[in-house]
């Protein structure tokens, strides 16, 4: 574990597997709104026994800090943040994973930074974080914000996964609440302002992505369209669609074996030969 000073606060990382790696460059792993780098633990095992892996706390999140009182922020401002990440670890040919905030973040890195990202896999990501169903993600509130506030992170995190599917029925929903809750409301909220600030649309950044780009979409997700999910594997040049039917937004962390195994096969050029028309069901 380390951490690297970034523009307004410090940010924690978790820093993996083989360093000496010749056969292709780092895995860069970035989550998404209030979460951290505990989200993708179960795709480590995999993805660390020939590869190394970051992953990082975004600003605010999980063990990474702010200053005191920059508790607003912008999305370019977590453009910045990963960035100077990237530039500090010196990381070349990253292959960046990166789940809706992340993979937000990652395709605009894409496009301004084409010689450090070789691939790009896109997990969960919207198009546009404004066209999702705002309702699934405000339990007991009129609007996200004041449910997030209201019921604070745990609360919400149980409530709406309730209401979107992504729940696991066992001990594990409490474990993972308590972590999403070791953000911090403001953080919580700035965040989400921050994905949904109008600009904020890939077919921006998209035509300029040079990196081979997988967008893996789940069919069940109450802020993804299949249409939309559709529109960004066209934006992207070459972009790789793999859609899987049955499963929830939250699939990075209900699904994560197979989902690690669908992303080494992509980064190692290896064929999937066990998907069938491209889908999981």
């Amino acid at each position: 574990m380390t951490s690297i000073d970034v523009n307004q606060g410090t940010l924690h990382i978790i820093d993996e597997g083989p360093r000496d790696d010749a056969h292709c460059g780092p895995f860069l792993m970035v989550h998404g709104l209030a979460r951290s780098g505990f989200f993708w633990k179960d795709w480590v095992p995999l993805l660390s026994r020939e590869h190394r892996v970051i992953r990082l706390d975004l600003r605010g999140c999980g063990d990474s800090s702010l200053l005191p009182g920059a508790t607003s922020f912008s999305f370019e401002d977590l453009v910045s943040d990963v960035r100077a990440v990237i530039a500090a670890l010196d990381l070349r040919a990253v292959n960046y994973v990166g789940e809706s905030t992340g993979g937000l973040v990652g395709t605009v890195i894409a496009a301004r930074d084409p010689e450090r990202i070789a691939t790009l896999s896109l997990v969960s990501t919207p198009t546009r974080p404004a066209d999702g169903d705002p309702g699934t993600k405000s339990p007991g509130a009129a609007t996200p914000e004041d449910s997030l506030r209201e019921l604070g992170l745990e609360q919400w995190w149980l409530q709406s996964r309730a209401m979107t599917g992504d729940l696991f029925g066992d001990e594990r929903d409490q474990e993972y609440a308590s972590m999403f809750a070791r953000t911090p409301v403001p953080v919580a909220v700035a965040m989400w302002r921050a994905m949904h600030e109008p600009d904020v649309d890939l077919s921006r950044w998209a035509a300029g992505v040079r990196a081979r780009t997988l967008i893996l979409s789940p069919g069940r997700s109450t802020s993804l369209s299949a249409g939309g999910q559709q529109e960004l594997a066209e934006l992207i040049p070459g972009a790789e669609l793999h859609r899987y039917p049955g499963w929830t937004h939250g699939m990075y962390f209900l699904h994560p074996a197979e989902l690690a195994a669908d992303v080494l096969r992509f980064v190692d050029g290896q064929p999937d030969n066990s998907r069938k028309r491209g889908e999981h069901t």
